[in-house]
């Protein structure tokens, strides 16, 4: 974790406040990934404390979960100037340094890709998320394998009633995929 708090390996050290490393119990069976810190995260330096958090925290009671039950981090971990789209050289250098390393030492069950960045890196393929949100896929990344659910990033929500419902939608049906782990 420090090693991400004292991060320099690409330019975004130089306009954060705070590097978010991610939160949670290092043993969590269930991992969500969103994309990058937005504006209160890098305040606080934790991940989704903004109007997205305060959603997800109603979305992981939809699915039975407890926010301090759950790890929660992003794929790169510090904010993009104007929370523009992290560039591909920002993404190789933070997850070959800090999110491979994170997935493998916590081994997770399940992982909830948080929006189309989360699950490209995560699938190492292009998601069209309108198509694949609610999907459960078999996943291994970075030499550990796993359940990896895909669902909208919620800050989508926070821009249409459409997009909030489905990520609704998918909350239920993650409530019963948790169900069924192991």
């Amino acid at each position: 974790m420090r090693k991400i708090e004292t991060c320099t390996l690409c330019g975004l050290h130089r306009s954060r406040k705070n590097a978010v490393p991610g939160e949670g119990p290092l043993d969590a069976k269930v991992m969500f990934c969103g994309e990058a810190p937005g504006f209160n995260e890098d305040l606080q330096a934790k991940p989704f404390v903004g109007s997205a958090g305060k959603f997800l925290n109603e979305l992981l009671q939809i699915a039975g979960l407890r926010r301090e039950g759950v790890y929660i981090t992003n794929v790169i971990k510090c904010r993009p100037p104007q929370n523009r789209d992290p560039a591909d050289d920002e993404i190789e250098t933070c997850t070959t340094n800090y999110l491979q390393k994170q997935v493998t030492m916590m081994k997770p069950k399940l992982v909830v890709a948080l929006g189309r960045i989360a699950a490209r890196v995560l699938l190492g393929r292009h998601v069209v998320m309108g198509r694949e949100h609610g999907t459960l896929l078999d996943c291994t990344y970075a030499g550990a394998t796993f359940k990896l659910f895909l669902t909208y990033h919620p800050a989508a929500a926070l821009y249409g009633a459409e997009t909030k419902s489905k990520l609704q939608v998918d909350f239920r049906k993650l409530e019963s995929i948790l169900k069924s782990l192991p």
